[in-house]
Formats: C-alpha cells, structure tokens, sequence
C-alpha cells in the first residue's frame, strides 16, 4: 500500500485463470459450510504478532511525539533564522510520490517550501515522522481489523469492510484495499 491507502494495480489485481467471463457456480456452495478465514498456523503466528504489538504501538507512539516535538523544535529554529512567522495555519503532508506538500495562504506556503528545500534535513526528518505515523497507524489498524475477524463483528458501523473492494470484470477482476 502506498500513504494513500492505495494497493499499486500490479499488487491489486488477482487476474482470474482463463479468459471465460464470471458466472455464477452450477451449484452455490453452503455458506456455513465454508471454512475459517484463517488457517491455524496463520492464526497462531498473527496471535503472536498480536501479541507483541500491544505493546509495541504504544511505544511507537511515545516515540513518535516526542520526535514530533523536536521537529517542531528544529522548524521553528529555521523558520526564525530566515524571520519567517506564517500569519495562518499551514498544512504539511508528502504527496503520493514522496514530495513535500505545504498548503495555507500562498506567500507562506512558498517561503515554507523555500526553507524546506534549503533544508534537506529538515525535510527528511519529515519524511521520517510520516514512515513512523503510518507504521504505527497500519499496527494499530491491523490489530483491530483482526479483533474483528476473531470477534467475527459483523457491525455496520464497523471501518474495515468499506474499504475492501471488489471490481467484476471479466478476467480482469480484482479486489483492493483502499
């Protein structure tokens, strides 16, 4: 996945064997008897990861501010050096390609962008605050999309399921998560 939440298309597509168009099975399968999501060793091994990152996340996220907070630090050490004092809020993010995206009113913005690109270190410990977000986003994520395998919730309000797709289309067809 990608920071957009986006699978690349050669990740996401599981290209069906043969070109004959979908159709539906002579006889449907009984759906009670299908078997569990997970086989035993997988669910022993995701147990065990499980496990182990309950303790993790919170560790990564203790270590994740505190990085924060130096950052922020190092950025106002350089927005003062070039006597820059942005008059609004300004929004930082990196694009899908990795590029630093600064929104807000436009002469902050380029002046921002202007001290970032002087900076390279500045920028790359940006780069690093946002591997480590989405890490610690995707632990936590994971755990509770397998809470809800192992619960087996069927909650309509529940986050996961509307972000599985599946496109039908002939032998193209595929699923993705977005």
């Amino acid at each position: 996945m990608n920071t957009e939440s986006r699978n690349h298309l050669a990740e996401m597509i599981h290209m069906r064997n043969g070109a004959t168009p979908l159709a539906a099975p002579a006889r449907l399968p009984d759906m009670e008897a299908l078997p569990p999501s997970l086989d035993d060793a997988t669910e022993h091994r995701l147990q065990e990861f499980m496990a182990e990152s309950a303790e993790l996340v919170p560790a990564l996220e203790a270590q994740l501010d505190s990085l924060q907070e130096t950052f922020v630090s190092l950025m106002e050490r350089h927005f003062e050096k070039e006597r820059f004092r942005p008059g609004n809020r300004l929004h930082l993010f990196l694009s899908a390609e990795g590029k630093l995206v600064v929104e807000g009113d436009e002469e902050d913005t380029e002046q921002a962008c202007a001290i970032f690109s002087r900076s390279p270190r500045l920028l790359r410990r940006f780069r690093d605050l946002a591997r480590l977000a989405m890490l610690a986003h995707g632990i936590d994520v994971a755990r509770m999309a397998h809470t809800a395998i192992c619960t087996g919730s069927d909650a309509d309000g529940e986050p996961f399921p509307g972000r599985y797709h599946m496109c039908l289309k002939g032998a193209l067809s595929h699923f993705y998560v977005r």
